[in-house]
């Protein structure tokens, strides 16, 4: 059941380095192509993590008064991000974290043994895109996702080729299009260790100064 489908696991940096390593901790800003996995999943600048005050304002915005982004927020920074040579600005929203089963994985025909002792994660963001070309054709924004666990262990970014669609997981084939002001959600999956729960997620627009969610 599983010939023809593959699946690659990929590192991603905690937090405390992704300044030195997400280059070399499994960074998909180049050439990672979400559209082989039927997930839906780029230039830089030194933006300060955006902060949250102590009380929401009620719609998950980020109030901007100072504390940590909680899952659900959004930052009020707006980030900069580079596809096809097209520089757009945009602003993010960490949606929301699900975790799934092994057991799911391996239904849709994923049985690669480095599966094993982990289990997925699938993390939604939603990104509003503030400037840039008229329209963006499937900029794949997710490129820039990334999942620590507890302990500040880095998740891996599980990209697939072929399977079938994931029970509870990622939509199959999802890519969103965009245009100045439009909206839209995308969602990449992660593994941890078992035993391991998720803590934070981030988007990695910057390098030295990444985007940070705390999980509820």
């Amino acid at each position: 059941m599983s010939l023809g489908r593959t699946s690659l696991l990929r590192a991603a940096a905690p937090a405390a380095v992704l300044a030195l390593a997400l280059t070399g901790c499994g960074s998909d800003d180049s050439s990672d192509d979400d559209s082989k996995s039927g997930k839906s999943g780029k230039d830089e600048k030194n933006s300060s993590s955006a902060k949250k005050s102590g009380q929401d304002s009620g719609d998950g915005q980020d109030s901007g008064d100072g504390g940590t982004l909680t899952v659900g927020d959004t930052a009020s920074d707006v980030q900069d991000f580079t596809t096809a040579n097209k520089k757009v600005k945009v602003q993010v929203k960490a949606e929301k974290l699900e975790a799934g089963k092994l057991a799911d994985l391996r239904a849709a025909g994923f049985q690669k043994k480095e599966l094993d002792g982990y289990y997925p994660v699938y993390v939604y963001f939603t990104y509003t895109v503030k400037d840039g070309p008229a329209t963006l054709d499937r900029p794949n924004f997710n490129l820039k996702a990334r999942v620590l666990g507890e302990g500040r262990k880095p998740a891996k970014k599980f990209l697939s080729i072929g399977g079938d669609q994931v029970k509870g997981g990622c939509p199959k084939g999802e890519r969103h299009s965009y245009r100045v002001g439009g909206t839209g959600t995308e969602c990449s999956t992660f593994l941890l260790p078992d035993g391991v729960k998720p803590a934070q997620v981030a988007w990695a627009g910057s390098y030295t100064n990444p985007l940070m969610w705390n999980v509820k």
